[in-house]
């Protein structure tokens, strides 16, 4: 096992698990996280590049182009609103941590992708979120039964029922309006003070929210995921194909 390889993966890890706690608490994840993540790591992908340098020139320009791509798209997905700044800047970042995919002998099980680490880790955050409806949906199914299921579906797969006092970064499917009536609608709303206080005079103790929740926490998963079991967009592009 690449011993140094190791350490710069368990780095990083504790720099996004950080940066989800960060952004689950306030929504606003420093630059100077990102900053840090790069002072830690550099040293270590200049080392591993220097000796690919010696044995693999071909490999060089392959991660130079790689990382040039994937900073490039992680830009056009932010300019697009596909996510925030600080989901565009950790994946820049592991562009830059990681040129090469992380290999530590066993890992990953299945597979490199298309050989760009980071690219990978988008794949698979993007894969995560309809494992988290699923999720949902058992959650909801044991809690609140299967009764509700018929009459609203999309709240099974999509949220929970949250105590009014306890909305935060929430969405809401229920609220009560400015005639003071219980409006359930499919498209979730953001909440703002005047609408939890209509929710808390309403006397309502719970109601159908969805989890605004960042992206950066599936960075994270889809991470792990692209360091231990590989690509899971790329294998399923080769089953179908």
């Amino acid at each position: 096992m690449n011993f140094l390889e190791l350490v710069k993966i368990i780095i990083v890890l504790c720099f996004l698990i950080y940066a989800c706690k960060l952004d689950l608490k306030s929504r606003i994840i420093p630059n100077k996280v990102w900053k840090f993540m790069l002072i830690f790591t550099i040293p270590i992908t200049a080392f591993q590049v220097y000796e690919t340098a010696l044995r693999e020139q071909l490999l060089i320009i392959f991660a130079f182009i790689g990382a040039v791509f994937m900073i490039s798209f992680s830009y056009v997905l932010y300019r697009m609103n596909a996510y925030g700044g600080a989901d565009a800047k950790a994946l820049m970042c592991l562009a830059v941590i990681f040129p090469f995919y992380p290999d530590l002998g066993a890992f990953p099980v299945i597979n490199n992708g298309f050989g760009i680490f980071s690219f990978s880790v988008l794949a698979n955050s993007v894969i995560f979120a309809p494992f988290l409806m699923f999720g949902l949906l058992f959650r909801n199914l044991s809690r609140e039964g299967p009764r509700g299921f018929i009459k609203n579906p999309l709240y099974y797969i999509a949220g929970y029922k949250i105590p009014v006092e306890k909305i935060g970064f929430h969405n809401l499917f229920e609220f009560v309006d400015e005639k003071g009536e219980l409006k359930r609608v499919r498209r979730a709303v953001e909440p703002n003070e005047e609408i939890i206080a209509r929710l808390k005079k309403s006397g309502l103790q719970k109601v159908w929210a969805t989890p605004a929740l960042p992206f950066i926490i599936f960075i994270t998963f889809g991470y792990i995921t692209a360091v231990f079991l590989g690509d899971v967009l790329f294998l399923a592009i080769s089953f179908i194909l």
